[in-house]
């Protein structure tokens, strides 16, 4: 990623950070929309400068804070973006920086990707019996299974009576968020964000929301 945009939310009185967050990524999301490849992912990432959590027993808080930035690894990738364009009826609320290169001192790197809380272990359990009867060419019990899925879990530190404890009431994180509205079923949903710092760079493809589970964006 060699090019960057950044946006900042302007503070308005009367209007909340957390409707112009809604109104914003929107907005962005459906320029993402336009330029995605056939299999429906982009080469353009996001990324929140300004970006807080922490992590407590009753699940953990923070805040996306007031910048958005968004990289591609070429100019022309973010001109043919067109974020003024997109953007231009949320002039009064937020403000939008002319591209620029990434600078030569960002040598940290920033996995940002969807988190979705999992509560339902039993279906998870099952899809797992499936993926791994097939991988093994033998069919597994629930049971087996759900062992099998305690005993991973039981590492760095879990021992299995904990492992065991989150099985039967897993623990739900709650990270950042921004309220948007599915464009299929036109229900809301709370988009959650977890960024985390990444040991090393790694290139790869991001989802139309400019999320990843894998591939980096610079940070400084």
């Amino acid at each position: 990623m060699r090019f960057y945009q950044e946006i900042t939310l302007i503070k308005t009185p009367d209007i909340s950070p957390y409707f112009v967050w809604s109104k914003l990524y929107t907005q962005v999301h459906l320029a993402l929309v336009e330029q995605q490849n056939p299999d429906k992912t982009v080469s353009i990432g996001v990324s929140f400068p300004a970006y807080h959590y922490v992590e407590n027993e009753d699940g953990g808080y923070g805040t996306l804070g007031d910048k958005l930035r968004v990289f591609a690894n070429s100019e022309q990738e973010l001109e043919r973006l067109n974020l003024q364009k997109w953007l231009n009826r949320l002039a009064d609320y937020v403000h939008i920086k002319s591209i620029q290169p990434v600078p030569e001192n960002a040598t940290s790197y920033l996995v940002v990707k969807r988190y979705r809380a999992v509560t339902n272990m039993e279906r998870i359990t099952r899809r797992f019996m499936r993926r791994e009867s097939k991988r093994t060419g033998r069919e597994i019990s629930f049971e087996e299974a759900k062992a099998l899925q305690n005993q991973r879990f039981a590492k760095d530190g879990v021992s299995s009576k904990e492992a065991e404890r989150h099985y039967q009431n897993p623990k739900v994180k709650e990270f950042p968020f921004v309220k948007l509205k599915s464009e299929s079923t036109q229900k809301e949903f709370s988009l959650q964000i977890e960024q985390v710092e990444a040991e090393q760079f790694c290139q790869g493809t991001f989802s139309t929301y400019g999320l990843s589970a894998r591939s980096t964006v610079p940070h400084w």
